[in-house]
């Protein structure tokens, strides 16, 4: 969605689409209809079985093949912010109901922000987020950045990476993030955040030792998603050049990945006449 939509010169904002499916498509992106993995690209919902779309093997990856990630979007400029629109009709990627989505972007001062709102004709499960792809530092090595992240718990993963269902303490474990400390290695996890989902919180703070930059990231949801780009190699065009090996890390809040897969995880249900909604900001000095 950050390069894929119409009304607004693509060029000048990071290349032409080819360039960006060449590369890695999630970068900038809002993710949806449900970003992360869903298990077996199924889910159950009323009693009745949902049979998804797969693009990660047998499971779903951010809402399947033709996801809001590669798709055009509606753009508006509002003032100072940007509004973007689009309409996802019944049945897309397997998903019940049609659903019309907005991510709307304002920059005011230090603080960058974006609300993303859902609603849907019928009951379906949503979950959506920025996969923006984040690095502070001059010298493009993402471990050498610290981090903190305000959760006392994370998911652990399959070797499939996909979510075991446990919510584990990160105390004695190397996810253990509550103290400001260097990434020093790869990551593909969501954390658990302190705090009631639906209000404002402090999530993460990322920080450049040698330049002195840092960054909160805010959000109203209960998971902080971070990735360490593992996938990245220079075969991949990004917009200062290849994308290398552990050059940035995605920070994604959102809900649970396979939150439709697991009941003790928080619901990702959506049902008419209710809106879905996410509010990130970045906030720098």
């Amino acid at each position: 969605m950050a390069v894929l939509f119409d009304g607004i010169d693509a060029v000048r904002c990071g290349g032409t689409d080819a360039d960006i499916m060449a590369g890695d498509w999630t970068a900038g992106a809002v993710c949806g209809r449900f970003a992360g993995r869903i298990t077996k690209a199924r889910f159950a919902l009323d009693g009745v079985e949902h049979k998804l779309v797969p693009n990660f093997g047998e499971h779903q990856l951010h809402g399947g093949p033709d996801n809001f990630g590669v798709r055009h979007w509606k753009a508006e400029r509002q003032g100072d912010t940007i509004r973007f629109s689009i309409s996802s009709p019944d049945g897309d990627q397997g998903f019940p109901g049609a659903v019309d989505a907005t991510a709307k972007y304002a920059l005011r001062g230090n603080v960058l922000s974006l609300d993303i709102e859902a609603r849907t004709t019928k009951p379906t499960v949503i979950n959506m987020t920025s996969h923006a792809y984040w690095n502070l530092s001059d010298n493009g090595n993402a471990f050498d950045h610290e981090m903190q992240i305000d959760g006392d718990a994370y998911l652990p993963l399959s070797e499939e990476l996909l979510p075991s269902g446990e919510i584990r303490k990160v105390e004695g474990t190397r996810w253990d993030f509550r103290k400001l400390r260097k990434v020093a290695e790869p990551y593909d996890n969501c954390w658990a955040l302190d705090g009631k989902r639906g209000e404002m919180k402090r999530g993460l703070v990322l920080c450049d030792p040698a330049s002195g930059r840092r960054m909160e990231v805010w959000t109203t949801e209960c998971g902080m998603q971070m990735y360490t780009a593992l996938h990245w190699n220079e075969t991949m065009p990004g917009k200062g050049g290849p994308l290398r090996q552990y050059q940035a890390i995605a920070i994604e809040p959102q809900n649970f990945p396979d939150a439709p897969t697991h009941a003790n995880f928080p619901s990702a249900v959506l049902r008419q006449g209710e809106a879905y909604r996410n509010r990130i900001e970045w906030r720098f000095s």
